[in-house]
């Protein structure tokens, strides 16, 4: 299994002798979630094109329903026939632009992929999604997820080291942050962490007035710029 960093935020890339994967792609220099003058991301620079592995099956995994998980620009760039594997809220969002002939649930996941949490008025961001693949297990957490859920032993942790806070009337505390980053790979005793979810951007519209973040990091959790990769035996 190889693991690609496409982009300096949360897109990455998951290559395995059977299927390509690629997860939240975002590849515009920005992303807005509803208008302009809620929340609006800039970045520096713009990501790709990308050229994926033609000779096995590409899938689509998309964690969260916000736009820079759920970009429909970025989406709207791999073909109608690629297969769309979604959470609930970002199904529904993808399946009204009537554009990819395949959108599946994440529990009719053509290959083992499973969502450890479950979304509730009071958790909205903070979701872990486990992918066995190659006799490996991988945590995917964008947002972080609490060390209080029940998290399984894993090979591989992603998951945010940024503190993203905002008022409780726009969601609170977005990114959970290094300190609880710590617990969970505690709890699942990964052995290799990867950081995402961190890059810095310029946040306009009311989202940014009240937005605190506060980046950290640690040697533990890996870095990847955009375009590193990683192999698995």
């Amino acid at each position: 299994m190889k693991i690609t960093k496409l982009t300096d935020d949360s897109s990455w890339l998951i290559e395995t002798a059977d299927f390509t994967l690629v997860i939240d792609p975002w590849f515009t220099a920005q992303q807005m979630d509803g208008h302009p003058w809620f929340s609006l991301q800039k970045r520096a620079e713009t990501y790709g094109p990308f050229e994926f592995p033609k000779d096995k099956p590409l899938f689509i995994f998309v964690s969260h329903p916000f736009s820079d998980h759920c970009h429909k620009e970025s989406l709207l760039t791999f073909p109608t026939e690629t297969v769309v594997i979604a959470e609930d809220r970002a199904l529904k969002k993808i399946r009204a632009w009537n554009y990819f002939e395949t959108l599946t649930p994440i529990a009719k996941a053509p290959f083992l992929l499973e969502q450890l949490t479950k979304v509730s008025l009071l958790n909205q961001t903070h979701h872990a999604f486990i992918l066995h693949v190659e006799r490996k297990t991988l945590i995917y957490a964008p947002h972080g997820v609490k060390s209080s859920q029940d998290l399984p032993t894993v090979d591989v942790l992603i998951t945010t080291t940024t503190t993203y806070n905002l008022p409780f009337f726009l969601g609170g505390t977005v990114n959970l942050g290094l300190k609880e980053a710590k617990a969970v790979l505690n709890k699942t005793k990964s052995s290799v962490v990867l950081a995402t979810h961190d890059q810095q951007k310029e946040s306009k519209g009311l989202v940014g007035w009240f937005a605190k973040p506060v980046y950290e990091n640690e040697s533990t959790f890996k870095r990847l710029l955009a375009g590193d990769s990683l192999s698995l035996a």
